[in-house]
């Protein structure tokens, strides 16, 4: 009998191109994909995630789900998942759910982290945007005011985004300091394409003085503006965490 189940999983995206799956480089979808065969009875296994994250983008709580012709437990699907999977993909929880499940539709919430540092540190070079150029943290707040609400995000995201559908619903959009990293944090219904990656760099940019603030709101409305939008480097990004009803 096929079953449902939902993972909770997280990913340093250093090494690959990104959650979906692609012909010929690494993605973090095939992987999982690969180690879930051999406890599909050798057949292939879809996994759908809740978010298709690009190339070299992190995860700390991305959700996924898949169908398996097994008796095994979720626990134990969960174990041979970590014994197999490369140490950079960790699967934190596994549970069986309902068919009706779908770790994309059903989400609800999904919320991101973006992360800036101003002094270069090897270990951490993977994970943070290094900005050398000064900028105005106020200034960065108040364009951060501006995102939440319904917007038109056709100018902030990549133009072969699949759906038509531009409109976006943000629940949450600020920056803050924690310790010596600056981190932007945005939770919303839904995301476009390198929409988050687009709002932080063109937030830098109004922040550095290149534009005014009056620029960035026409942004946000699709409203022709002499900005150019900056897309901010994929090694700060972070998906951190999916929400659904349930929860």
């Amino acid at each position: 009998m096929e079953r449902r189940f939902k993972i909770v999983l997280q990913y340093d995206g250093t090494n690959y191109c990104g959650w979906q799956r692609q012909r010929s480089d690494r993605s973090v979808q095939a992987e999982i994909e690969t180690a879930l065969r051999p406890l599909n009875r050798a057949n292939p296994v879809t996994v759908i995630g809740a978010g298709r994250t690009d190339s070299g983008v992190h995860a700390m709580r991305q959700t996924a789900h898949f169908d398996l012709e097994t008796a095994l437990t979720a626990e134990t699907i969960k174990n041979a998942l970590n014994a197999t999977l490369p140490h950079d993909i960790y699967v934190d929880e596994c549970d069986a759910v309902g068919a009706e499940f779908h770790a994309r539709f059903s989400a609800v919430r999904r919320t991101y982290c973006y992360r800036i540092a101003q002094k270069a540190e090897v270990f951490r070079r993977h994970y943070v945007w290094l900005v050398s150029f000064p900028f105005e943290f106020e200034t960065l707040r108040n364009c951060a005011g501006l995102v939440p609400g319904e917007h038109d995000f056709t100018a902030l995201c990549r133009t072969a985004t699949e759906t038509e559908n531009k409109i976006c619903t943000v629940f949450e959009s600020g920056w803050e300091w924690h310790n010596d990293l600056l981190v932007y944090t945005i939770t919303a219904n839904r995301f476009l394409h390198s929409m988050v990656r687009m709002l932080v760099g063109s937030m830098m940019e109004v922040a550095r003085g290149k534009y005014g603030i009056a620029a960035f709101k026409n942004l946000l409305g699709n409203i022709s503006t002499e900005m150019q939008v900056y897309t901010a480097p994929a090694q700060g990004l972070l998906l951190w965490n999916v929400k659904y009803l349930e929860e």
